[in-house]
């Protein structure tokens, strides 16, 4: 006899254990685009900083403090911090759409999951429905014979 209900329990299995991994993706690509946006705000404050401290400066302190060389420095500096946030600008785009694209990958497999929980959901509903109907005719089987065992032996 054919077994009735859910026939795809390991199915089911690792499409859970295939969504738990997604999560924990999802999860380590979170963090790391938190990172990449935490450095970038540690990046900012060092550019905002930096700026504040030139503009302290006055015409006359950069004509007698501040040789040529110390101007090229700080300009270099300036640049480099520019160049750094750039960079860190587009690390952080790249995160966020990995942990967009990693979030649409649990959402698929969470709805395929889900899918197959209901399949399994029918499966074993339609088949308790059938093993009841069939224990139901048996019993009517039973009853029937019990009724012409008894109906007939008193007709004699």
């Amino acid at each position: 006899m054919a077994k009735k209900g859910f026939q795809h329990h390991r199915l089911l299995d690792v499409k859970a254990l295939i969504l738990n991994l997604k999560s924990m993706a999802l999860r380590k690509s979170e963090d790391q685009q938190r990172s990449k946006s935490a450095r970038l705000q540690e990046i900012q404050g060092e550019k905002q900083a930096h700026l504040q401290s030139d503009s302290g400066f006055s015409s006359d302190d950069q004509d007698n403090g501040l040789s040529s060389r110390e101007l090229q420095v700080q300009t270099w500096y300036t640049e480099q911090l520019n160049e750094d946030l750039r960079r860190q600008v587009h690390e952080v785009r790249v995160a966020e759409e990995e942990v967009r694209k990693k979030r649409k990958g649990v959402e698929k497999s969470a709805k395929e999951k889900k899918s197959l929980e209901k399949l399994k959901e029918h499966q074993n509903l339609e088949a308790l429905r059938e093993t009841e109907r069939e224990e139901q005719k048996h019993l009517d089987e039973i009853a029937g014979r019990q009724r012409s065992r008894t109906g007939g032996s008193e007709g004699q």
